[in-house]
């Protein structure tokens, strides 16, 4: 998917227009393939409509009683949707999705605008929507990022036939561009987000942060808009 120039501008102008201060934090990469947490109605933030979706293993719509596929081995599992990866609007900006603070409730749905400050992507600009939680600081943004570590739990070996500790490391996930060709071709594309538009690893860059109404763009793909700021 790919968005003009113009339209990016006025994307992020009009987001900078409901900026209310920011916040120091960091950015880490995650791809799990697990049901993503906020997948669950108990876990929305107040006001929000949803849930996330999930998918099938082969990225469809998940049965009605799927299990998250990180918690169970059999009968119909629920996995992350491949359309959680990074959106490249243009050379400086991009969508997608991430794991943000520690409590469920607190998160789930919302989106944050944030400007990397260090690292190669500084000067950047990223919005991004919370589609996961739990064992995340109120600070740090774990990107969705195929390719970008399975950390605590794998639900790719399942659906990709991922190695047992996933693809490069288990916390960081691949240490090059040339390694995303061990991905699936369908997640080859947002594994190469990293290396050719953010310009490196990402892992421990600084950002400065706020949190904005979220795009269409975004609640269009995980079917769950917040409560408007």
């Amino acid at each position: 998917m790919t968005f003009s120039l113009f339209a990016a501008i006025v994307v992020a102008l009009s987001v900078v227009s409901i900026v209310n201060g920011a916040t120091a934090g960091t950015t880490t990469t995650t791809w799990d393939c697990c049901e993503p947490a906020c997948g669950y109605t108990s876990n929305l933030s107040s006001g929000a409509k949803g849930p996330v979706k999930s998918c099938s293993k082969s990225n469809g719509k998940p049965a009605s009683d799927a299990q998250n596929a990180c918690f169970a081995s059999s009968g119909d599992l629920a996995y992350s949707c491949s359309s959680y990866q990074p959106i490249i609007v243009n050379s400086t900006f991009s969508y997608g999705f991430a794991g943000h603070g520690n409590t469920a409730t607190a998160t789930c749905c919302k989106c944050y605008q944030f400007t990397w400050t260090s690292g190669a992507a500084k000067g950047k600009l990223m919005i991004v929507q919370a589609i996961n939680a739990g064992g995340i600081t109120d600070v740090d943004f774990d990107i969705y990022t195929p390719g970008g570590g399975v950390g605590d739990f794998n639900a790719c070996t399942s659906q990709y036939g991922a190695p047992s500790g996933g693809w490069g490391r288990q916390y960081g996930g691949v240490t090059s561009d040339s390694q995303c060709s061990q991905l699936p071709s369908n997640l080859q594309a947002g594994c190469h987000w990293r290396w050719k538009w953010a310009g490196g690893d990402v892992n421990t860059w600084k950002v400065s942060f706020t949190q904005v109404n979220c795009p269409s763009q975004l609640t269009s793909i995980s079917g769950c808009t917040p409560a408007k700021i």
